[in-house]
């Protein structure tokens, strides 16, 4: 979203930002809105590494870059294409540390001493990994995007895993793309949270009846909120890739009178666009919330914050959601391919 709005006011010298935003707001929810079911990445067309024959080779070695929202951490990086490995890991500590279905990372074989500095002031948070054990989490610490893990210990100790959210697209040729799409390593996998993979019912429901607590990675800052059944929207856009370091976040909304937070004190609420502000915990740099200018009654808690185990006993009564859909899937990574799930794929905002 924000990418269309700097490209609109570029365009558009002189014309106020509420004039370009309800000019926005009109097309987005015009015609031609939505990509097919069937669409799944924008470099649907290209060939697939499972056909080969056809397929441009991929280069030996290629100039990684990677940036935080707020551009005070950037890292330039030459790696061989050969020793990359992209991973997946469902398990709930890194889950829940990006605020996402599951934390997407780029295994680089490299030791963190062998790896060009980032520029900008990054903070390393010790955390765990269910899989990796004791690991430092690095992040931007003026606007938290997730940039890297590398482990403390084990067989991996020292290598750097960068969060797939800060690599810039266009840094990624489209030859790799291509096979990181459907070549990567699943951790944890039997951890994925219900909502990833959740369909809207077909019977009527009493929307947002039933609470659901959530929580930061670290603790400090936790709500409940009225939000069973409910609306699902999984995003893709650029921002919310960096801020959680993953392939996308997924936002339900709450009425505010129906909203609470239990703990907060360590939350801030800070403003990353200009139509909106998140909450994030400033202890452990979990983004918690969306709450847009243009919704005073509305909060999006993410997803990725909410509690396993409450979601686990709603998920059996198989009437959790009555609307899910993708959004900002024009904004979405070349390296990712959406679930064949049918859903709705809006190319902006839903």
């Amino acid at each position: 979203m924000e990418e269309l709005l700097a490209q609109l006011r570029s365009a558009n010298p002189g014309v106020p930002d509420e004039v370009i935003w309800q000019f926005l707001q009109r097309r987005l929810h015009g015609e031609n809105r939505e990509y097919p079911a069937s669409f799944r990445s924008l470099l649907d067309g290209k060939n697939r590494p499972d056909e080969p024959a056809s397929m441009q080779p991929a280069p030996e070695s290629f100039q990684l870059r990677s940036r935080c929202h707020c551009g005070k951490c950037k890292v330039v990086w030459d790696l061989d294409a050969h020793h990359l490995r992209v991973t997946r890991c469902y398990c709930p500590a890194c889950r829940h540390h990006q605020a996402s279905s599951f934390a997407s990372y780029l295994a680089t074989g490299s030791p963190e001493n062998g790896m060009p500095q980032f520029t900008g002031d990054v903070t390393k948070l010790q955390h765990v990994c269910d899989v990796l054990g004791s690991v430092a989490r690095l992040m931007c610490s003026r606007c938290f995007t997730k940039l890297a893990v590398v482990p403390d210990s084990g067989a991996r100790a020292g290598e750097v895993l960068l969060c797939m959210g800060s690599v810039e697209d266009d840094s990624i040729p489209d030859e790799v793309a291509l096979k990181w799409q459907t070549c990567h390593e699943d951790w944890d996998h039997a951890s994925e949270p219900s909502w990833w993979r959740a369909k809207p019912a077909t019977s009527m429901l009493l929307r947002r009846s039933q609470l659901l607590k959530g929580a930061c990675s670290c603790g400090r800052c936790s709500f409940e909120a009225k939000l069973l059944p409910g609306e699902a929207q999984h995003c893709y856009c650029r921002l919310c890739r960096q801020m959680s370091g993953s392939v996308a976040q997924t936002w339900v909304p709450a009425e505010k009178v129906h909203f609470r937070w239990l703990r907060s004190e360590t939350l801030r609420l800070v403003r990353t666009t200009g139509h909106g502000q998140r909450h994030l915990c400033t202890s452990c740099g979990t983004v918690m919330t969306i709450v847009y200018d243009s919704q005073p009654d509305c909060i999006w808690p993410a997803a990725g914050t909410f509690d396993d185990t409450q979601l686990a006993e709603a998920s059996s009564k198989d009437l959790m959601w009555y609307r899910v859909i993708h959004i900002c899937c024009a904004y979405m990574q070349p390296w990712y391919l959406l679930p064949d799930d049918r859903l709705p794929r809006l190319k902006y905002a839903g």
